[in-house]
């Protein structure tokens, strides 16, 4: 066998690894969502709801999010998706989602804080907003709840490409516990129930079906001092209302 052959044979051979190998790699891709029927529904605990309620604490929807009327569940348009596509073997796994433009201001008689532009970060199974605190300052990206992933993530291309998923046992990261105490001024009872309390779930559902009016725009959504605390909730109220109306226009 020639030298020249026998070159060419390593070639082809080290060349079908290298392509093997990238078929057996996973891909990251990034699909935006803000244009199909793309939700996720965060549904407060029935005891996380009992224990806000009983100390006066309410929740009210910001943005593109909607209250289904109970004033503990919140329906949120997914804006982006990214996932890892594996061919061999078939496989989709979710990287992170984003919910831009969506938020909740939860306020009370001693304060109030926001979050805003909500993100899934299915590495550390974390949940992510942008906090707004009751002195005005907004932390990008802060870590609120820590997540377990109770149903994988499930494809379907019936009909079109569609993804259902189920996370559950939504608990207060330490630092979002020290932000919740603080900016709602939460006695001692209240904080001692703060690790151990259940907020409740978020439910993603995905479907190819087309959907207009929702904005993909970062929502800010500051809180001011205590005292503007009446006015900002008035105002906020007003502001989701008029926006739900156009919305439905």
């Amino acid at each position: 066998m020639s030298s020249f052959t026998q070159i060419a044979r390593k070639s082809l051979f080290a060349a079908g690894l290298s392509i093997g190998a990238s078929a057996a790699m996973a891909l990251p891709i990034t699909l935006p969502t803000s244009l199909i029927d793309a939700e996720a529904t965060f549904r407060f605990n029935a005891d996380a709801a009992d224990l806000m309620s009983s100390m006066g604490i309410g929740v009210s929807a910001l943005g593109n999010t909607v209250d289904d009327g109970s004033h503990w569940n919140f329906m949120m348009p997914v804006t982006q998706v990214s996932l890892n596509v594996s061919l061999f073997p078939a496989s989709i796994k979710p990287i992170s989602g984003a919910a831009s433009g969506s938020g909740l201001l939860i306020h009370g008689e001693g304060g109030a804080l926001s979050l805003a532009n909500f993100g899934l970060d299915f590495k550390r199974n974390v949940l992510t907003a942008d906090l707004g605190t009751i002195d005005g300052k907004i932390t990008k990206t802060f870590d609120v709840f820590n997540f377990k992933v109770t149903e994988d993530l499930h494809v379907s291309t019936k009909g079109g490409l569609s993804m259902k998923m189920q996370l559950d046992e939504m608990m207060l990261t330490q630092q979002a516990q020290s932000a919740f105490t603080w900016s709602l001024a939460l006695d001692e009872l209240a904080q001692s129930a703060l690790p151990y309390l259940n907020f409740g779930s978020l439910s993603v559902d995905i479907n190819p079906s087309l959907r207009f009016g929702v904005s993909s725009k970062p929502l800010v959504s500051p809180v001011p001092e205590a005292s503007g605390l009446g006015m900002l909730v008035a105002g906020m109220l007003a502001i989701g209302a008029i926006t739900r109306r156009r919305m439905r226009a």
